[in-house]
């Protein structure tokens, strides 16, 4: 099967879980010897979990069993990700709660956590400084077993954009209040 029935078909069940082309846009390209889906998701609110999981059924990629190199020809790749200019209008939304958390970095050290919000079971860290590393925002599972927390998701946010756009990823898609952070 084709890249774009395969597009067609990721359209399709996308819109059986109630997801329109105006949430979630799916582009089939080719190239000289391997394929491509593009599935950008242009509403924040659509489960980008659900969409990974339909889309990324139709990855097909050739690997040669001796040396683990992908092989050319044949491939079809697939990649999920959100929509840049969507996630940019919606991260303004963030700025006024950024600023906030970036004046607040000072007071920490330099391996000090900030903790920005507390869902259920899950918790989103601000990791203003860390071995030279850059600054990013954590989203963890706190273990019931241990005290350990398990990171589900990383995003770096080295200033007022990059953390706004963090900040709108988690609010969308885990429902999160980062109006409520006390930074």
């Amino acid at each position: 099967m084709s890249a774009k029935k395969m597009a067609e078909e990721i359209r399709k069940r996308l819109k059986n879980h109630g997801i329109t082309s105006r949430q979630v846009s799916v582009r089939a390209k080719t190239y000289t010897f391997d394929e491509a889906i593009d599935v950008r998701i242009k509403d924040l609110s659509v489960s980008k979990k659900l969409v990974e999981t339909i889309a990324e059924e139709y990855k097909y990629i050739r690997w040669d069993e001796f040396t683990n190199e992908i092989l050319n020809g044949g491939n079809i790749y697939v990649s999920v990700d959100f929509d840049y200019e969507a996630l940019r209008k919606k991260a303004k939304e963030f700025t006024e709660v950024a600023k906030r958390i970036l004046k607040e970095r000072n007071k920490y050290k330099e391996n000090e956590l900030m903790r920005l919000a507390e869902k259920d079971d899950l918790v989103v860290l601000y990791q203003p400084y860390h071995n030279g590393t850059y600054p990013h925002v954590r989203l963890c599972k706190i273990s019931k077993d241990s005290c350990l927390l398990d990171n589900l998701e990383s995003y770096y946010a080295v200033d007022e954009n990059s953390l706004s756009e963090a900040l709108a990823i988690l609010s969308y898609q885990y429902g999160f209040d980062f109006t409520k952070t006390n930074s």
